[in-house]
């Protein structure tokens, strides 16, 4: 049986919907596609994923799978990163740097017990592991740089790009938020842009991200993440689009 390979963040793995607590969700957009062609799922998205992560989960499942017959992306919000640790690969984020819990509560409408517990204990762990000091000189001098964002962005975008392409691999590419790819007047990231086949990635209506185009479309919201009347929509919207493009069978 063919198989539908997602990669992500939480989005993808479907943080806050019914099913997608402890393990991967099977009502996301993706999940739903591979389920309506019959194919089996294999979702690569963890919540926090940096778009390195994303490249890289994406490219290990294709090495050891077989009978690939579609790759989806959804690219991250480009100022999160990943690094190999001395504990192995993390992510951190301008969340890693935050010391008080409260200045999230401030940011998010945290109604969801579980959701808070995640970001307490990811704040925890990253000081117990010292991810949150460096993180903040991280961020301090090369994280929240707009070209850097920018540039590390395209180079992750065009490395899976090639490489699917290279291994004659079907995909899809889109975003979370349209905001993801601008525009900046510098020889490296233009030349970088010019490299993406456009061909291949799909917004949603009126040019947006999924997250985006979900809150403009007032779906249903957990906490941060928009819920499963979001991820039926989008399914539809993207069947229509893969089989568009001639990338359904």
């Amino acid at each position: 049986m063919g198989k539908l390979i997602a990669g992500g963040d939480s989005f993808i793995y479907g943080s806050e919907l019914k099913d997608g607590y402890y393990s991967p969700s099977q009502s996301t957009y993706p999940a739903l596609i591979a389920k309506e062609l019959g194919w089996d799922y294999v979702c690569t998205a963890s919540p926090g994923f940096a778009n390195s992560s994303i490249r890289r989960t994406i490219i290990d499942a294709c090495e050891s799978t077989v009978d690939i017959k579609l790759v989806i992306v959804q690219w991250t919000f480009s100022g999160r990163y990943e690094f190999y640790f001395d504990h192995g690969w993390d992510q951190i984020s301008a969340w890693s740097i935050v010391d008080d819990i409260n200045e999230i509560k401030k940011n998010f409408r945290i109604d969801n017990p579980i959701v808070l517990q995640h970001h307490i204990d990811s704040l925890e762990k990253s000081k117990q592991l010292g991810t949150a000091s460096f993180a903040k000189e991280f961020y301090s001098r090369v994280g929240s740089n707009f070209y850097w964002e920018q540039y590390h962005t395209l180079s992750e975008i065009i490395m899976l790009q090639q490489y699917l392409e290279l291994k004659n691999i079907p995909y899809m590419f889109t975003a979370a938020d349209e905001g993801l790819i601008r525009d900046i007047n510098e020889p490296s990231v233009s030349a970088l842009k010019q490299q993406m086949n456009k061909k291949y990635w799909v917004w949603f209506p009126k040019d947006r991200g999924f997250y985006t185009w979900a809150q403009h479309e007032q779906f249903p919201f957990g906490t941060t993440h928009p819920l499963e009347e979001a991820h039926i929509e989008a399914a539809h919207l993207i069947y229509e689009y893969l089989r568009y493009i001639g990338r359904l069978p």
